[in-house]
């Protein structure tokens, strides 16, 4: 009484299990890719709703560049509680025929919302706020390997301070 049937018992080990990762946090640490965003709408009541910065990076698959930044910065960053309370970063694919739905609900090519902000090279990190306004100055290309970390750090403190 009170035990799980022997053919229930895997498969609840596994879900204990999960559900203690999950919560433990050790989830967070896994994230081992970008994550694409589709529906700009979505991403922005979390903005909004948070008083958070949005880094958007702007890449594409044959970018080798683009793969390094993430890498080396990004997906280190959303690892970090240090940003937690601060940003939001998602990837854009700007790969032929990708699409996106905008903060006003259109439905653009990303070729077309990535002209909104000047971006025609990969990768181009833009900082937003929940309207899709800029709120510092983008990064674009990778020119100083040494010190990048720090540009990005420099223009997520102006776009917070810009949010206040």
């Amino acid at each position: 009484m009170g035990r799980f049937p022997r053919s229930a018992a895997p498969a609840w080990r596994c879900a204990t299990l999960l559900a203690a990762l999950v919560f433990a946090g050790v989830a967070r640490g896994d994230i081992e890719e970008m994550l694409e965003v589709s529906d700009l709408r979505d991403v922005a009541r979390i903005v909004g709703a948070q008083n958070l910065v949005l880094v958007l990076e702007f890449s594409s698959d044959y970018c080798e560049y683009c793969r390094w930044l993430e890498e080396a910065f990004l997906l280190p960053m959303q690892r970090n509680e240090d940003y937690d309370g601060k940003v939001l970063i998602r990837s854009i694919s700007l790969d032929p025929h990708e699409t996106v739905i905008d903060f006003d609900g259109r439905l653009l090519d990303t070729d077309q919302f990535a002209a909104r902000y000047g971006v025609s090279l990969t990768p181009t990190l833009v900082f937003l706020n929940s309207d899709g306004v800029e709120l510092s100055e983008k990064l674009v290309g990778i020119w100083s390997e040494d010190f990048y970390g720090a540009f990005i750090d420099e223009r997520i403190d102006r776009a917070l301070d810009a949010l206040e």
